[in-house]
């Protein structure tokens, strides 16, 4: 009786064996998900940038295809391994709706930068992303597809077995893979060559590549404090520089996601700028930022390396202008009203304003940016020596463009009032965007209005730049954070600003023509190292007067043809 029931019990145990799924059928069956399910925007920009609808473009693009599912496959091969195959493909579907989710909704790629963004955003700027469609999308193509996994029964078969069939899919991808080269070699590299931007909108290999490329590099640990490695040899201050009278007062201000096409200073047909324009500030209508998002351009919009040098792990670990400024006996603070200051403000004083220092105008969910005005007023009230005070916007953060500005900011209408931007027209979106840009004139206003006030007690200056552009749309894009060489201009034109006060203007003989000048000649975050640093004279081998925005005779003279050359 007893053999008996081991006979059921091995025989049932066999059957259920038999019944199981081959983990390579499996690998197989996610790949194939992977690729058609989850790479819709991939398939849609490809099929917008292959032009041609012949019979040899459509056995082209299968033959992509195919590349495409064979090389998942071979990768989800490495996973098929009892104990951690299940887990794996779970989190990869978790993974790839996400990211499928990113790319479709609004145009996103997935590169080292976007993983960083990723990273080092804060709470709220996260949960502006979240929305019921995302968790409805997340739910069906993220969470269901894991339940569904850990359901599937394995059937594990003998290692020579498994071993043997194994080596016939490696085979089987291989020659796939080399005879669309061999038959389409041309087809490939002009795809390739023309639209290298592509391989960061595979999913879910591209944020996988990327986030370990991200920690493996230890980026996210330099983003602190510790150690730095000084750049400049020698700092100091210019001929009547912080003695006594009257203290010199450079404020910076941060922008947020503002797009130059937007600010009527520079021509847009909207009046988004009605208090500036009052106040006599000087618009670099021909500026570019540095990268396309804030992880990558507010480092290097204080480092001395320029866009041509900068490199993000490079500057984490080198000092930077406030660092330089502390060198040269500059009071610095910086206050912080976005995600975090990415490092740059890491060996300075830092305010971070909260409902409990700010009850009137700050919530626990957070601070209108006109917060900034206020710690700006509170600090000048004390102020006795030469200082640089660093605002960092909340500005025009999407895609909840309608969180960023109080309602009586509303005057354009109607507004789009969710984060699915996709659901809202076109007209929509720009009139909420458009509030936003039209509240930070109003909150730059109020920092002119605060350095006016205080032209008694202090020589004031303000220089505005926004750390990036937006895409509101066009060429189905939203958002931003697209790699700088396939970006569109919107997201990489910014707004870029001057103030000055008759007093700082005499103390550094800054004339005003000149500086009406040197706005119409191109400039970039590059200037923002060397105009701080010439802002309060601080006099060091990294200082290129010729990117020195006050510096305008300087400008002028590098931009003029010299004698015998091309523009003679």
């Amino acid at each position: 009786m007893v053999r008996a029931r081991l006979r059921r019990r091995s025989a049932g145990s066999a059957g259920g064996q038999e019944q199981g799924v081959p983990p390579l059928l499996l690998a197989f069956g996610v790949s194939a998900a992977l690729l058609l399910f989850y790479n819709v925007r991939l398939w849609q920009t490809i099929w917008q940038a292959w032009p041609g609808r012949s019979l040899e473009d459509y056995a082209f693009l299968g033959s992509l295809g195919l590349v495409l599912g064979a090389l998942f496959f071979l990768l989800l091969q490495l996973a098929a391994l009892p104990r951690i195959m299940k887990p794996v493909l779970a989190v990869l579907f978790l993974l790839a709706a996400a990211t499928s989710w990113f790319t479709s909704s609004y145009g996103v790629m997935f590169d080292q930068t976007m993983i960083a963004n990723i990273v080092e955003t804060d709470r709220g700027e996260a949960g502006d992303l979240l929305s019921v469609p995302f968790l409805l999308h997340m739910l069906l193509l993220g969470v269901l597809p894991a339940a569904l996994i850990f359901r599937v029964p394995l059937r594990w078969p003998g290692w020579r077995r498994e071993l043997f069939l194994r080596a016939g899919g490696l085979v089987t991808c291989l020659v796939i893979i080399g005879l669309s080269g061999a038959f389409f070699f041309q087809d490939y590299a002009s795809l390739v060559r023309n639209n290298r931007y592509l391989r960061h909108m595979i999913n879910p290999t591209s944020p996988i590549y990327y986030s370990a490329k991200y920690f493996t590099e230890g980026e996210r640990g330099r983003a602190g404090g510790g150690e730095i490695r000084r750049l400049a040899k020698t700092v100091r201050r210019g001929k009547g520089m912080g003695g006594p009278g009257k203290p010199l007062l450079f404020v910076v201000v941060v922008g947020e996601t503002a797009r130059a096409a937007d600010f009527s200073l520079n021509g847009y047909e909207r009046e988004t700028n009605p208090e500036l324009a009052a106040l006599g500030v000087v618009s670099f209508k021909n500026a570019y930022s540095c990268g396309t998002s804030t992880a990558e351009s507010l480092p290097c919009m204080f480092s001395a390396a320029g866009r041509g040098a900068y490199d993000r792990a490079d500057a984490m670990r080198s000092e930077n202008a406030l660092d330089i400024l502390k060198r040269a006996d500059v009071d610095v603070l910086w206050v912080e009203n976005n995600s975090g200051c990415k490092g740059v403000c890491a060996r300075v004083e830092t305010e971070l304003p909260n409902a409990k220092t700010y009850p009137d105008l700050c919530t626990q969910a957070g601070c209108p940016d006109e917060v900034l005005v206020e710690a700006l007023k509170r600090r000048v009230r004390t102020l006795k020596r030469d200082t640089v005070i660093v605002l960092h916007q909340m500005g025009s953060h999407g895609p909840a463009y309608y969180k960023r500005y109080p309602a009586r900011f509303g005057i354009f209408a109607p507004v789009c009032s969710t984060v699915n931007l996709q659901s809202c027209s076109s007209d929509e979106i720009r009139n909420t965007y458009d509030n936003s840009i039209r509240y930070t004139d109003h909150v730059l206003a109020g920092v002119i209005g605060v350095l006016e006030y205080h032209r008694a007690d202090a020589d004031t200056a303000l220089l505005y730049a926004s750390d990036h552009g937006e895409s509101l749309g066009e060429m189905g894009l939203y958002l931003h954070g697209l790699p700088y060489a396939f970006s569109p201009d919107v997201q990489r034109h910014i707004p870029f600003l001057l103030w000055i006060s008759d007093g700082y203007a005499a103390r550094l003989g800054v004339e005003r023509a000149a500086l009406s000048r040197r706005a119409r000649l191109p400039a970039t975050h590059d200037a923002i190292f060397h105009t701080i640093l010439g802002a309060l004279n601080v006099e060091t081998e990294l200082y290129d007067r010729a990117l020195d925005l006050f510096a305008a005779d300087a400008a002028e003279e590098k931009a003029a043809p010299q004698p015998g050359g091309h523009g003679a």
